[in-house]
């Protein structure tokens, strides 16, 4: 039984006490409050180990996410390192005559340009994926937060 039920059961038990007469205090069946307290403590440690289950899910996510973000920036790096070397590579292949240098410095310098917008297109693709993760993971948190919090005002107000 959910525990907002056991809670709303708790406040008809109460509206339908009889009162004691001249006070405010009313006669509830100690048994029945009790059974119905012992059903709470029962349905709060799932509550707690589900807010506990999607901490730990969290963490996971956000370390398979920063695993990810690394390997995408190494990657990126070694694909940018590749391109430079491939790019010195072919300008010391064209040397050897004036307009092919500078054929070869033109295309080494675009190949660099590629290689670094590539490198920034890959780095924040990476964090937008693990900001959109840590936002993910922040708002179930926030409505579990909110959940408990809700169930602890009206377990006071009672």
């Amino acid at each position: 039984m959910d525990v907002n039920q056991i809670i709303e059961e708790i406040e008809d038990l109460l509206d339908d006490a009889s009162t004691v007469p001249f006070s405010k205090k009313v006669l509830v069946d100690s048994d029945d409050i009790l059974h119905l307290l012992q059903q709470i403590r029962q349905g709060l440690p799932a509550e707690i180990k589900q807010a506990q289950w999607v901490n730990e899910e969290k963490d996971k996510i956000l370390a398979e996410a920063e695993r990810d973000a690394e390997e995408i920036k190494n990657n990126a790096g070694r694909e940018a390192d590749k391109i430079i070397n491939d790019a010195k590579e072919t300008f010391n292949n064209m040397i050897s005559d004036h307009e092919i240098t500078k054929s070869a410095n033109r295309y080494a310098e675009d190949i660099v340009t590629k290689a670094e917008k590539n490198a920034m297109i890959l780095k924040n693709e990476s964090m937008t994926y693990v900001d959109e993760l840590l936002a993910t993971t922040q708002d179930k948190l926030k409505d579990i937060l909110s959940d408990l919090d809700e169930d602890r005002k009206e377990l006071r107000n009672d």
